[in-house]
């Protein structure tokens, strides 16, 4: 009998441990966190197209709260090239990576200079060209240099 009560007891003491352990167990591997920044505003550029005959106008507005640099990846389909005409697109740069960069710094409600980029056919006929335009903004840092994730290259 007294083996009994032991095992008893035993078992009621591991029970009684496992439920008192069992809620700081479900806290700590349910428990989230909330990070604020200490930026108050946001970074944020708008398009702005037009197209003239086969040439897209594009320029970029700083519709943020900050200064920023922006950058530009126009995509076409595989049978169309696409030129970027340097002459006439004055502040803009093609990168090495595929962007456009507008080589200013905008600041908030400021407009940059439009870039043309001409849309060539490659000799096919067709009624109409779908050229979709992918805008970047990114942060000065205190240098003055803007700070894309991917390091983009001019």
């Amino acid at each position: 009998m007294n083996k009994r009560k032991g095992l008893m007891i035993i078992a009621a003491s591991l029970l009684l441990i496992g439920a008192v352990s069992v809620k700081p167990a479900m806290a700590y591997f349910t428990d989230t966190h909330q990070a604020t920044g200490a930026v108050l505003g946001k970074y944020e550029i708008t398009p702005h197209e037009e197209v003239q005959g086969l040439t897209k106008v594009i320029s970029v507005e700083n519709t943020g709260d900050y200064p920023v640099y922006a950058r530009v990846q126009l995509f076409a389909g595989s049978t169309v090239d696409l030129i970027f005409e340097a002459d006439k697109s004055s502040g803009w740069t093609k990168g090495l990576d595929g962007f456009y960069y507008y080589n200013n710094k905008l600041d908030a409600g400021q407009t940059s200079t439009q870039l043309y980029v001409q849309v060539d056919p490659n000799g096919q006929e067709a009624e109409s060209f779908n050229v979709v335009v992918v805008e970047e903004a990114a942060m000065i840092d205190a240098a003055g240099n803007p700070q894309w994730d991917e390091g983009g290259e001019y």
